[in-house]
């Protein structure tokens, strides 16, 4: 269920306003739902590893694999897979730590 709410709100989150909304939404729903520290980082990863990784694939096809090949070219990257693989790496060490820096914030104000 967690790692629902996650991909749908940050995806509708990112959609309307910029990329960092998404720690925020991960922070939030993992202060709110997440059991343990275990859950709460893999879970948050997985749901943006794979909102960002099928989003780049969707800029890819949009643009007939032009856009993601200019900018692996910008970044001096050998093609565009490990463009795809950074972003989704990226993207998802982000969510990771926000989703566990809530669910320690939870613990901590716990009484």
């Amino acid at each position: 269920m967690l790692y629902i709410l996650i991909l749908v709100i940050s995806g509708i989150a990112q959609f309307l306003g910029p990329w960092w909304l998404m720690p925020i939404v991960c922070f939030g729903l993992c202060f709110w739902k997440a059991k343990n520290a275990k859950e709460a980082y893999g879970i948050a990863f997985a749901a943006v590893s794979t909102l960002w990784l099928g989003y780049s694939l969707f800029q890819s096809v949009s643009s007939g694999g032009a856009f993601p090949l200019k900018v692996a070219e910008i970044f001096k990257l050998p093609n565009a897979a490990s463009l795809f693989a950074a972003v989704t790496l990226v993207g998802g060490l982000v969510a990771g730590f926000a989703g566990l820096a809530g669910h320690y914030c939870r613990l901590a104000l716990k009484p």
